[in-house]
């Protein structure tokens, strides 16, 4: 988590570290801010829509909490759930691809959201070490939400030439791009 809210060279998708400028690569064009513009507020809706049917979700994980339906234990193995589940979104298949309308996990704008959505049934057990996972997601958070607010060109593909296919280096990316296939 810390790691995707510092700026690295290795070891972290660039799809994680494309907030910093340190991964900024602009096109030879000159940027059509207009057409930036649309795109990020057209993303931007679909991460909320994402956002608010996660927070539906928590929501229900909470209500049966607190209803003594479920306990500690299964808040933490739901975790755990989640945990896998974005194994699977990076690595097999993604539902969120069909909300969000992106290409690929390094297109994806809502790609440092991971640790938020894991860690979020944690919201309620309190005690240290769950406060200190949501309160370091929600941080990492925050930062990408800021950052794709004051600085759009580094999410957007034709202002981003580090982000297209033909730049791609992301073994995570070997689902979707024919180049990293072979």
């Amino acid at each position: 988590m810390i790691l995707q809210i510092i700026p690295i060279k290795n070891k972290v998708p660039l799809g994680s570290q494309k907030l910093f400028a340190s991964h900024f690569k602009p096109i030879r064009e000159k940027i059509n801010y207009e057409a930036l513009r649309n795109y990020i507020v057209s993303i931007t809706k679909a991460a909320y829509k994402v956002f608010i049917l996660w927070c539906l979700l928590i929501a229900g994980i909470g209500a049966l909490y607190f209803f003594g339906i479920i306990d500690k234990e299964t808040l933490f193995m739901i975790s755990v759930f989640f945990y896998v589940c974005d194994l699977i979104c990076v690595l097999i298949w993604c539902p969120f691809r069909l909300i969000m309308k992106n290409r690929c996990c390094t297109t994806c704008r809502i790609f440092n959201w991971d640790h938020l959505m894991m860690f979020s049934p944690l919201i309620f057990m309190r005690g240290f070490f769950a406060s200190s996972l949501v309160i370091l997601s929600a941080v990492a958070w925050l930062v990408w939400e800021l950052c794709v607010m004051m600085y759009p060109e580094c999410f957007w593909d034709h202002s981003n030439a580090a982000l297209q296919c033909c730049e791609c280096t992301d073994k995570l990316c070997t689902q979707y791009c024919q180049k990293l296939r072979s």
